[in-house]
């Protein structure tokens, strides 16, 4: 062992001034340890809140949706869909007709976002079947339609009843189109999550809404799943060098950014904030270190006229304060770790569902969370023992043996 980290461990842990040192001590490890803790469960809290919102966004949303660039109809090419495939990083396809609407029950009107799918591909690109309540999408295919829970309320139909579906034909002068009707039977109702989704969206086969809107063999676009949903500017790159200009795509975080560039400044001004606990807490080590060369001052002197030189002394104290703060960030990062795992597993906090859709904190605690919150408190611990170190690096022998 060397022999400044035997001093520093022997300083730390001496018996002069005993209480006022373990009470001090007490605090700066405490004080960094609440700081690094609450920064790593708000930290796993948000992430969790965004996961869960991307997770829901991606129950209706394909992770790439592929239009024209001039905003008209495509063609559907049986050869395209195949080629899509066959691009590194594609999982699945499905064609998709979207346009808006009107729907009339026999209590109200509201304007809706219509969406024709082939429920068998559709399911492959979104969560199609885990964010339907109740009913069957195979039943779209009879001339059924699947509302959002929040828009089935709205209008005040439930399963089993008949609507009216009112779109424009598609092409040609808008003022002088006569809009096209449709009786349609709410066939399902499903529930995704997020409210814009289940106020707005309506489901009907894609041969239906191809009809309905007098498209013919034409479609909006094309839906892409990815294989890994972390690598989505990759593969849209592979995607517009295989179709060309021809063609526009947007991922699922272009179509969402406003929502999540606002969860992103959020969690950096919340990493900022609570990082401040741990800089305050620096303070309380920083003084307590200041308080330690006073007390140690004649130590010091007869350590340095023994031949100790000053760089060894200021090593006796950075040790001492990287062990009074190294334990605060381990103790931190464990009450942390351990606070999150229980809000993950257990509904200590309880959400209000009916605002949130969820009935507890969402938690996500990544490897990745927890070393950047380590790093960061174990850099303001190692700059706040800089300067008492810098200061018993300079104390002069004689005068440290004389008045210390």
């Amino acid at each position: 062992m060397r022999f400044e980290f035997f001093l520093a461990k022997r300083f730390l842990t001496g018996q002069r001034y005993g209480v006022f040192r373990l009470i001090t001590t007490s605090i700066a490890i405490g004080g960094t340890a609440l700081g690094v803790a609450a920064l790593l469960v708000t930290l796993a809290v948000m992430d969790g809140f965004r996961l869960d919102i991307q997770e829901k966004i991606l129950g209706t949303q394909p992770h790439i949706v592929i239009t024209s660039p001039f905003d008209t109809s495509l063609a559907y090419e049986p050869a395209l869909a195949t080629a899509l495939q066959t691009i590194p990083g594609v999982k699945a396809q499905a064609p998709y007709v979207s346009a808006q609407a009107l729907l009339q029950s026999d209590k109200r009107v509201t304007g809706i976002l219509l969406r024709g799918i082939v429920p068998d591909q559709e399911s492959n690109v979104t969560r199609l079947k885990e964010i339907l309540a109740s009913g069957d999408w195979q039943k779209l295919n009879d001339h059924g339609m699947i509302l959002g829970q929040e828009l089935a309320s709205a209008i005040g139909v439930h399963e089993g009843d008949q609507v009216t579906l009112i779109a424009p034909q598609g092409s040609g002068d808008v003022l002088t189109q006569a809009p096209r009707m449709r009786k349609y039977k709410v066939v399902g109702i499903f529930h995704s999550g997020m409210y814009e989704y289940d106020a707005n969206l309506a489901y009907i086969s894609l041969s239906d809404a191809q009809q309905l809107l007098g498209l013919g063999s034409h479609i909006t676009g094309y839906g892409v799943s990815l294989t890994d949903v972390d690598k989505t500017q990759g593969t849209e790159k592979n995607i517009i060098d295989r179709l060309g200009t021809g063609f526009w795509t947007r991922s699922w975080q272009d179509l969402n950014r406003p929502l999540f560039s606002a969860m992103k400044l959020e969690r950096t001004v919340m990493f900022i904030i609570l990082t401040l606990i741990i800089l305050v807490s620096s303070f309380t080590i920083i003084s307590n270190l200041l308080l330690l060369t006073i007390e140690k001052g004649r130590e010091i002197g007869i350590l340095q006229a023994l031949g100790a030189a000053p760089r060894q002394i200021a090593k006796i104290f950075l040790f001492n304060g990287l062990m009074i703060g190294g334990s605060g960030v381990g103790l931190g990062l464990g009450l942390g770790v351990v606070i999150s795992e229980l809000l993950k597993h257990y509904p200590i906090i309880r959400l209000p569902a009916d605002v949130y859709y969820i009935d507890r904190l969402p938690v996500r605690l990544s490897l990745q969370t927890v070393e950047s919150v380590a790093a960061c408190a174990f850099l303001l611990v190692l700059v706040s023992v800089l300067y008492p170190a810098y200061k018993a690096h300079q104390m002069d022998p004689v005068q440290a043996i004389r008045y210390g």
